[in-house]
């Protein structure tokens, strides 16, 4: 047959749109199953974004989201610490923050929108504004799949997995989970658990800090620049125990049980001058002693900070449980004389070893 020249760059427009089209997977989808959402292991997979991926996918979305600063911390970091905090996905956030309110692609959201960005816990005051909310919808859909059983009927329904036991348990009807599944499939048409990494990095941002880092006066922290991610902490040592004031937690998600290595990060920096009190320090401590928590117990480990620069410190190896129970800590407390040393405290990592 012979196709006219035209119809003949026609049917390459169409089969060139086919290869350029913006969702080209989104025909991989299958239809919508109201048994299975999604699931446990997409549920449970708190390395599918990082706290980068996470902001760079809300700058590529017209809603607020983007430039949101609440408490002093963007909206990604807001994210970022509260799925890693309670083991869960950040996307099954990102979902709810549209589901609930649109403000993943709303740039002018009303106030009630932002207060109650995920729908969890309407009405209630210690749940209204963006971070409560948040914390409110992690730590929901961490309990909902670890103590909800399977088996009930939920709007006609019985859940297969968890993860879908969980979110009819979150929203209680067919309807809301197909819109919940649609946004899903929308932004990630393949979605898939992500194999369990090597290594896991607790970065500094996403420290546990008593107390929290504020005016530095304050809380006694000082930031500094010059980190593995342009971010560090630094505080003034602490003689002893009635001393002490400041420390932190690197809390990771444990994927697998087993033993892991543990390496902590001392970073570079110049003399910073202490802004209370004009103290000009430019000595590390020879003393940090990290505590590290695992299955067995607790084990300290004393670095000397003073001669290492932007240097990963091999620690030890120890066995952690599956979860977010183990940690490592360090505190302001070296034994030399207070307020002559500086103790920095930057990223750690936990390399998988053997089972």
């Amino acid at each position: 047959m012979n196709i006219p020249s035209l119809s003949r760059i026609g049917m390459l427009v169409l089969l060139l749109a086919s290869f350029l089209s913006p969702y080209p997977a989104a025909a991989l989808v299958e239809p919508f199953n109201p048994t299975s959402i999604i699931t446990d292991d997409e549920y449970n997979d708190t390395y599918s974004m990082s706290c980068r991926d996470i902001q760079n996918f809300l700058n590529e979305r017209p809603g607020i989201l983007k430039s949101s600063v609440v408490d002093g911390k963007i909206a990604s970091q807001i994210i970022c610490e509260e799925a890693n905090h309670f083991g869960i996905n950040p996307r099954l956030l990102l979902v709810l923050l549209q589901k609930e309110q649109g403000l993943l692609t709303d740039p002018h959201p009303t106030q009630y929108a932002f207060d109650w960005a995920t729908g969890c816990a309407p009405g209630y005051d210690e749940a209204k504004g963006f971070s409560n909310q948040l914390e409110c919808t992690a730590r929901t859909l961490r309990k909902r799949f670890d103590t909800v059983p399977l088996g009930a009927v939920v709007d006609g329904v019985i859940p297969v997995n968890r993860a879908s036991m969980a979110l009819y348990r979150y929203n209680n009807d067919q309807a809301g989970n197909q819109e919940f599944w649609h946004i899903w499939t929308h932004y990630w048409p393949n979605s898939a658990a992500t194999p369990v990494p090597a290594e896991i990095l607790v970065e500094a941002k996403l420290m546990e800090t008593t107390p929290a880092v504020i005016d530095t006066c304050r809380s006694g922290w000082l930031q500094g620049t010059t980190g593995l991610k342009g971010y560090h902490l630094l505080t003034l040592n602490a003689a002893g125990v009635s001393d002490s004031t400041n420390s932190a937690i690197w809390r990771p998600n444990i994927p697998r049980e087993g033993a892991y290595q543990v390496l902590v990060y001392i970073p570079n920096h110049p003399a910073y001058a202490w802004p209370c009190n004009g103290l000009q320090l430019s000595v590390d401590t020879s003393h940090a002693t990290y505590m590290v928590h695992h299955r067995d117990g607790v084990t300290a480990y004393v670095v000397d900070q003073a001669p290492l620069n932007n240097v990963w410190v091999n620690i030890g190896s120890y066995y952690f449980s599956r979860g977010n129970d183990d940690y490592v800590q360090l505190t302001d407390l070296t034994g030399e004389p207070s307020m002559t040393r500086y103790v920095n405290f930057d990223s750690v990592k936990f390399v998988w070893v053997a089972p």
